[in-house]
């Protein structure tokens, strides 16, 4: 389970990075001040896409992937890291990467939101398959 966990560790800073590099690449550009990530203190209609695009995969990596992470040390705390919890892991891993890939680049909502709803299965599953361990 911890080949997964890296893998998303991974994805997280590869966008992480990107979300950086569109960030100095619209300060050099001057379309956002220095002086913005202070506070951070302009509408997001004023800002350059690819830098809303970039922060809000960012933040998408950092909202629900904790249950992910939570699942799969719970999976490996009780020994439960066979074959269907390793598969719903990494489809989980890379369905996540799917989705950061859509968001930004073609940014297909529709496709987007697939793709995420699939991951959130694969997670759902990882839970009722750790719950049904516990009850059995």
């Amino acid at each position: 389970m911890i080949y997964p966990m890296a893998a998303m560790v991974l994805l997280t800073f590869a966008v992480a990075l990107t979300m950086l590099r569109a960030r100095i690449r619209a300060v050099k550009q001057h379309q956002v001040p220095l002086g913005y990530f202070k506070t951070y203190h302009l509408p997001p209609d004023q800002l350059p896409e690819a830098m809303v695009l970039t922060q809000r995969c960012y933040n998408n990596l950092l909202e629900i992937p904790p249950l992910f992470y939570a699942a799969c040390l719970a999976a490996m705390v009780t020994g439960l890291t066979g074959p269907t919890m390793l598969l719903l892991a990494w489809l989980y891993v890379g369905l996540r990467a799917l989705q950061a890939i859509i968001h930004l680049t073609r940014n297909k909502v529709i496709w987007r939101m697939r793709v995420f709803l699939l991951s959130n299965v694969c997670l759902v599953g990882m839970w009722i398959l750790l719950v049904l361990q516990q009850a059995f």
